[in-house]
């Protein structure tokens, strides 16, 4: 993998294919590995750029989460497009945190925004998504302790993106208010079985953006992009971003 520099530390990134860039946002709990095979079949039409935020992978570590870690992230996003010289319109493929950055880097910078693809992300806290990250953590730590693994600078990150998603502080996060602001083509994605979600989450994230198109993956659940669904979840964004 490659890295770069930011104002705020290093970036890690891998790229493959040509064509029209597309980004790809992991989730909290994971990195780029999450995507899998995605990336090798995307590069087959477009310039894969799949980069792990601060706190994931060996970019630079991450031991506190802010209530405003989102808008950190954004500012990340946009130095690293800056860095790569991508001033131009790119892709966006977002998966749950990912996904959320997705949504609120198109609401914020439509001038930079081609098209989206939003697969589990979460435009405000509810209670399914609180007791589906405290089963997460459970599972986080128990792993930890039956494994006897190392306090890494990835697991101490990873504890704290926990603590702050089940703070009380950051129960009144959302960002409901800025789909208006999505003038984009946008794909939200979410499966019918996600840990984390109700459908009707993906439903109110799809109302709010004008023209929106919302695929509910029918038996998927918060990993939609990956395991059996990875083929389907790849024709579909494929197809979806050859229209734009």
């Amino acid at each position: 993998m490659s890295k770069l520099s930011i104002p705020s530390g290093m970036l890690e990134y891998v790229e493959k294919g040509k064509g029209v860039p597309l980004i790809l946002l992991h989730g909290g709990t994971g990195s780029t590995q999450e995507w899998g095979t995605c990336i090798d079949y995307f590069a087959t039409g477009y310039r894969v750029i799949a980069y792990n935020r601060r706190g994931y992978g060996d970019s630079t570590p991450r031991y506190a989460f802010s209530c405003n870690f989102l808008e950190e992230d954004i500012e990340d996003l946009v130095a690293f497009l800056d860095v790569l010289g991508l001033t131009a319109p790119v892709f966006f493929c977002g998966f749950s945190d990912g996904g959320t950055l997705a949504l609120i880097f198109a609401a914020r910078f439509p001038e930079r925004t081609r098209a989206m693809v939003c697969a589990g992300g979460h435009i405000y806290v509810d209670e399914k998504t609180s007791e589906g990250l405290l089963r997460t953590r459970r599972i986080f730590e128990n792993r930890i302790k039956r494994k006897a693994l190392e306090e890494t600078p990835q697991i101490r990150s990873q504890r704290a993106w926990f603590d702050r998603w089940l703070s009380v502080d950051f129960k009144p996060f959302s960002i409901e208010n800025m789909m208006s602001q999505i003038k984009c083509p946008a794909l939200v994605v979410q499966g019918t079985e996600d840990e984390y979600a109700n459908t009707g989450h993906a439903q109110r994230i799809a109302d709010g953006i004008k023209g929106s198109e919302l695929w509910l993956v029918k038996g998927a659940r918060h990993w939609v992009h990956g395991g059996e669904y990875a083929g389907v979840f790849g024709e579909r964004v494929m197809a979806f971003f050859a229209d734009e």
